[in-house]
This record gives C-alpha cells, sequence and structure tokens, in this order.
C-alpha cells in the first residue's frame, strides 16, 4: 500500500502537468483553432441560419452533429 501511492501520486502530477496526450505547443494551438473554428460554424450554420430564421434545411447527420458537437463543447441545450 505504501509503494502505491507514491505511484499514483506520480501518475496524477504527470497527467496533470502533460495532459492526456503530451501534445506540443503548437498541437494545442491547432487543436484549439480546429475545435473554435467548428463552434463557430454551427453557431453560424446550425443556430443561426437553420434553427433561428429556417432559411436552410440540414438533414439528420449535420443536424445531429452540430446538436452534438454544442451540446459536448459548450453545454448548450439546443432545442
Amino acid at each position: 500500500m505504501t509503494e502505491l501511492f507514491p505511484a499514483v501520486l506520480s501518475a496524477a502530477i504527470d497527467w496533470l502537468g502533460n495532459g492526456l496526450w503530451d501534445l506540443t505547443w503548437w498541437q494545442v494551438v491547432l487543436y484549439t483553432l480546429v475545435t473554435t473554428h467548428i463552434t463557430i460554424a454551427a453557431v453560424t450554420i446550425f443556430l443561426h441560419r437553420t434553427q433561428t430564421h429556417r432559411a436552410m434545411d440540414l438533414g439528420p447527420i449535420p443536424s445531429h452533429f452540430f446538436r452534438f458537437w454544442l451540446w459536448l463543447g459548450t453545454g448548450m441545450v439546443t432545442k
């Protein structure tokens, strides 16, 4: 039991310091840019044009993708 605690503590500190995937700084920037772009597109296309104004119709697959993306990324409930 006493050997387990330092190993668990060391693993937790390593995970907190490096994250789950141990990405470099440019990979973090790329991930941030891609996810931000998808979120902005989801808000513009799905919430604004499709849901608010009914200016366009999306099929079920893009609608579910955008709804899931916004729920997962922002916590918005898009009824």
